[in-house]
């Protein structure tokens, strides 16, 4: 069996992305590694994970994000993992990645709009940094609504 496909799952809900990486998967014959970053906190040396603003809330519910992406999996054959982790989500995919040998790395487009320019031109794309700096092939997933005329 190869490594998995490792999924970024996008913060904006959109579970096509989890859900069409599971479609590779299954065509490679391979499972999938979710991988949800939270980037408003940092990973501690011990492993745990703590939010860079001490005055923030409490992260996400684990158990939401669970039943999230187990929705949008519901009926793929293919076996999956969801990781939670904290920090730069290129440094943390790529991360990920070579720590389950994966055979490749997925993730949606860049947010439409201000917030995804903003992003784009303060640090770049994940996608983008993921292609430049580790080497297991990245597939970026359009929005399926990109093409639309409506």
């Amino acid at each position: 069996m190869t490594g998995p496909v490792l999924v970024g799952v996008p913060h904006d809900g959109r579970p096509s992305v989890p859900r069409r990486a599971a479609d590779l998967a299954a065509a490679l014959g391979t499972e999938l590694v979710c991988v949800a970053v939270d980037e408003a906190s940092v990973r501690e040396p011990s492993g745990g994970v703590v939010p860079v603003d001490p005055d923030a809330g409490p992260a996400a519910d684990d158990g939401d994000l669970s039943a999230a992406v187990a929705a949008a999996l519901a009926g793929s054959p293919v076996r999956w993992r969801l990781e939670r982790t904290a920090g730069d989500p290129a440094a943390e995919l790529a991360r990920l990645a070579a720590a389950y040998d994966a055979v490749l790395v997925v993730v949606g487009a860049r947010r439409p709009g201000v917030r995804g320019w903003a992003t784009h031109l303060v640090g770049g794309t994940v996608a983008g940094r993921l292609v430049h700096d580790q080497p297991r092939p990245v597939v970026v997933l359009p929005d399926q609504h990109a093409g639309d005329a409506s």
